[in-house]
């Protein structure tokens, strides 16, 4: 474990499937309230409520005279940011701090791309105005908007790691606070629906036609959904020097990397389980004290039967904590998924109560582990684990610890 500085959470923010702001998705994730609706096209997708796109999405896509203006990505992001840091009663460009702001996602900015007329698409290469609209849409591109938007003015960065970017951001995070380097980080894991991802989803027959149920018995896929996390991590002695209240201590962080296949994690779980052990030893923490596990539960076969794999191999065979998957509500929200599930462990750690898994049915036996199926249950701990397993071999965990 590292000697090094503290890092608290004092702030949170989230704009997901279940509704904008915090307590909406927190409401959702205890009720069952489901955030997936079916297109017009028949498919299955998790989007932000049309009520609330539009008070995220305070200026338009493009302005009068055709240029871009603000993308999708880039203003969910922006909301979840502003709430979070009204929560940790800071302001991102005051002159009593001036944090960092680490955006992971997968997809960067997708409007522009997705509004693209067919006949320009097809061109080689794209007109002028096009191309400029490509390099707006890069991950670096979104981070500098997002800091744009909410007057971040510290170090500005991007962060892949597929749709386990989430995550991603805030062992960037983490690894910050501890060097001395940040004293405040604005950990963000955002992605806005998009066409492309959709199509590439359905290309690889990875999409549920009739719902998400991860760990479930005849699960089919995933449902894609969208949204954006944003945690303040605050070294323990910044927070205590300005009177804030730390929620929850982001006490560890794991990675590691496949080295299998583009889209299909290893067989065995083995990399998954680095990177969980990782994040455990990273934390001081020992597998027993683990209280609850938001698992990643996409509701693909592959991805739920190996990250099971991982958790007998990290805990042992004969069980450990309860885990359950958010994504049956919410669907994969790709870089913003293990950010606001992030979101989600933090609370349930302030509450004291872990959120189940909704709408599974049946569960496999071939994922033979403490599934919660049943409803809420008290957590017996002060130890939470966020997973993100992602393509490409991509695998991120982080741990947070309940302060007192």
């Amino acid at each position: 474990m590292s000697a090094a500085r503290r890092a608290v959470v004092t702030g949170l923010g989230a704009v997901s499937p279940l509704g904008a702001g915090v307590e909406r998705t927190w409401d959702a994730a205890l009720t069952g309230r489901s955030g997936v609706t079916r297109r017009e096209d028949g498919r299955l997708v998790a989007q932000v409520p049309a009520e609330d796109v539009a008070g995220v999405l305070a200026q338009p896509l493009r302005a009068p005279d055709g240029r871009p203006c603000v993308g999708r990505a880039a203003g969910l992001a922006a909301a979840a940011v502003r709430e979070a840091l009204a929560r940790a009663r800071l302001t991102a460009g005051g002159t009593a701090a001036q944090p960092d702001l680490v955006v992971g996602t997968t997809m960067g900015e997708p409007s522009w791309i997705d509004t693209w007329p067919a006949a320009e698409a097809a061109l080689t290469p794209p007109p002028r105005h096009r191309a400029q609209e490509l390099l707006q849409g890069s991950p670096d591109g979104l981070a500098e908007q997002v800091a744009t938007l909410t007057g971040a003015r510290g170090r500005v960065s991007a962060v892949g790691g597929a749709c386990a970017a989430g995550n991603y951001a805030l062992a960037r995070a983490l690894d910050e606070i501890r060097s001395g380097r940040s004293d405040v980080v604005l950990a963000v894991g955002v992605d806005a629906f998009s066409r492309t991802a959709l199509l590439g989803f359905a290309k690889l027959g990875a999409l549920a036609e009739d719902g998400c149920r991860p760990f479930g018995r005849d699960r089919q896929g995933l449902v894609l959904g969208e949204g954006a996390g944003c945690l303040v991590v605050e070294s323990a002695e910044h927070a205590a020097a300005r009177g804030a209240e730390p929620l929850a201590e982001l006490a560890g962080a794991g990675l590691s990397a496949d080295a299998h296949h583009p889209t299909t994690p290893r067989p065995d779980g083995g990399g998954a389980a680095r990177a969980l052990g990782a994040a455990l030893d990273d934390a001081g923490v020992a597998p027993e004290e683990v209280a609850w596990v938001s698992a990643h539960g996409t509701g693909t076969p592959a991805n739920d039967r190996v990250e099971v794999l991982a958790l007998r191999t990290v805990f042992g065979p004969s069980g450990g904590p309860p885990a359950s998957s958010l994504k049956s509500l919410t669907g994969h929200g790709l870089g913003a998924a293990s950010a606001v599930e992030a979101v989600v462990a933090v609370q349930a750690l302030r509450t004291g109560t872990a959120p189940p898994t909704w709408g599974v049915g049946e569960q496999d036996p071939d994922c033979d582990w403490d599934v919660l199926l049943d409803g809420p249950r008290p957590l017996a701990g002060d130890v939470v684990v966020d997973q993100a397993y992602a393509f490409g071999g991509c695998n991120a965990v982080t741990v947070f610890r309940g302060v007192r």
